[in-house]
């Protein structure tokens, strides 16, 4: 639970990290504070340049997984709500389901296709991905999986994963399960 203070000092410095340059923003994005990561990263999602597209394209190829996690974050909402760079970040949103092996990455990457809702042609590679994410029983990791599934259409390959999903009976999983799929239809 957050107390008063400690949301007040949110309030305080978002306000701050608003006038921040990028550059300078950049300069916490490898913070070791989760909170601070997490408020740059938002920063960012509401700068929707070419500026930030490059500058979240070169984090994911950086040898930093703390880096990595946090450019497809950025890819994931860079200008929501439209998201104007939606076609931009599919290739290396893309390249990182093949290539990507630390679960706090693959997690990032998850959340980034629940929130860009990549077009269909892209869905079974997903999947694929995603169903190989899953081998590993992380439950972080499932519960971003779960969550990505508002981004993808429904289709049988999506009722696989679905059930890959549900297999362990997890109550946290299927809810996001079904929101995912709640969503999906909105959006379809």
């Amino acid at each position: 639970m957050t107390t008063k203070a400690e949301f007040d000092l949110h309030i305080l410095a978002w306000q701050r990290v608003r006038e921040l340059t990028n550059a300078e923003l950049l300069c916490f994005i490898r913070s070791k504070n989760t909170q601070v990561r997490d408020l740059i990263i938002r920063e960012f999602h509401v700068r929707p340049s070419r500026e930030v597209l490059e500058i979240a394209l070169s984090l994911v190829n950086e040898k930093k997984a703390v880096a990595r996690a946090a450019g497809y974050l950025i890819l994931g909402q860079l200008g929501s709500p439209d998201r104007p760079f939606r076609n931009d970040s599919i290739p290396a949103i893309m390249k990182g389901i093949e290539s990507e092996k630390l679960p706090s990455v693959r997690c990032a990457i998850a959340y980034a296709i629940g929130h860009l809702a990549p077009p269909k042609i892209f869905h079974e590679q997903i999947i694929v991905g995603f169903l190989r994410y899953l081998d590993t029983k992380n439950r972080s990791l499932q519960e971003a999986v779960a969550f990505a599934v508002a981004g993808l259409s429904p289709s049988d390959r999506l009722n696989q994963l679905i059930e890959v999903l549900l297999a362990d009976g997890d109550q946290d999983i299927r809810e996001w399960v079904e929101i995912g799929l709640e969503a999906s239809k909105h959006r379809e």
